[in-house]
């Protein structure tokens, strides 16, 4: 069953469906929503950006430990397709790991973050066109032959869960959210040892940094309430000590550890010493 609807995407296959799916597929990427969920969080609304971001951090190291336990070979992997190949500085299908096909982080990612923006916004409208859009997503991995259906199918259901945890985290249990986030911090980081990838580590270390910030943040008071287009002054300051963070990366050793390390970095810069520089600047 699984393999026939691969090859119904498979013989669709065609460069204007190439160009449909791949735009979906982009916005499945974990640094899109990344910059989404930043903007959000210096720009719009720092509670709803707070909430979006650790339901996603959250999400993440479940997602590659999930991968890195199942080990389920990708579909063109296994013979059952084959791969479409699309390689741009945005998105990708080449230099996939062949052995982490479930569940589908893309799918996952999505799912998390639109479900999330879903249940704060509680309108009709807005969840009808981010079921449509999460769905494009997950037909987008099965278009490019590099996730099964049940990868994509488990990957949305869990990212919705979490969200939907999140949510009633920050609605029935809202003094009790940081704590929350500390203590998966602490799991995901106790877990390291078992899952020395990259990935892995990245993913723990950005949740434990931003827990950390966030945290920290709680007790400090927040930037004022500015009109927009001073707010935009929040970019390029954000950037200053974000970016920084993720430039002292490329000075570390080239080990997993360091990668924890350097994404902790990033996540802690992003939040804590941002936000009280705007507050400083009152921007």
């Amino acid at each position: 069953m699984e393999q026939a609807i691969l090859q119904f995407f498979e013989s669709i296959r065609c460069p204007a469906l190439t160009y449909f799916f791949g735009f979906f597929s982009l916005f499945g990427e974990p640094t899109v929503f990344a910059v989404v969920v930043i903007l959000v969080y210096w720009l719009a609304n720092a509670r709803t950006g707070e909430q979006l971001a650790l339901s996603a951090l959250t999400s993440l190291p479940v997602n590659v430990a999930l991968k890195l336990v199942v080990a389920r070979p990708r579909p063109y992997a296994a013979g059952a397709v084959s791969r479409l190949d699309v390689d741009t500085p945005l998105f990708s299908t080449v230099g996939l790991g062949d052995k982490v096909s479930f569940p589908s982080g893309h799918s996952q990612c999505a799912a998390n973050y639109l479900c999330g923006v879903s249940a704060r916004a509680r309108r009709t409208w807005v969840w009808a066109i981010a079921s449509g859009f999460t769905l494009l997503v997950m037909c987008s991995r099965l278009y490019f032959g590099v996730h099964y259906p049940t990868d994509v199918l488990l990957g949305a259901f869990l990212g919705i869960v979490i969200a939907v945890c999140w949510e009633l985290i920050y609605t029935r249990a809202h003094g009790a959210r940081l704590p929350i986030a500390c203590g998966a911090a602490i799991l995901a980081l106790a877990l390291a040892p078992l899952f020395p990838e990259t990935d892995y580590m990245q993913a723990a270390g950005l949740l434990a940094g931003a827990a950390l910030a966030l945290s920290a943040e709680d007790f400090c008071p927040a930037p004022k309430d500015v009109p927009f287009p001073r707010r935009l002054w929040r970019i390029p300051v954000g950037i200053l000590f974000a970016g920084g963070a993720f430039a002292l990366t490329f000075a570390f050793p080239d080990a997993p550890a360091w990668e924890l390390v350097g994404w902790f970095l990033v996540a802690f810069a992003a939040v804590l010493p941002a936000r009280r520089l705007f507050y400083l600047l009152k921007i």
